[in-house]
């Protein structure tokens, strides 16, 4: 059921991603790990309280590896 649910949630945040105008294959972590790297505004710092410390590079580097 764990299984299930991360992969829901994961979805959701690829969903999300898409709808704020970002690629098909990114969660919205990542995206904002991107957004922190490049100097733009972000939210990593909520994300990462919610969700654990350094969510956001994990999601990241894994979309990188799998880009």
């Amino acid at each position: 059921m764990i299984r299930y649910i991360t992969r829901v949630a994961i979805a959701l945040s690829v969903f999300l991603n898409v709808l704020t105008g970002g690629a098909s294959n990114q969660t919205f972590s990542a995206r904002n790990w991107d957004w922190k790297r490049r100097g733009l505004p972000h939210i990593v710092g909520v994300i990462d309280l919610i969700l654990g410390e350094d969510h956001c590079v994990g999601c990241w580097i894994n979309w990188q590896i799998r880009k």
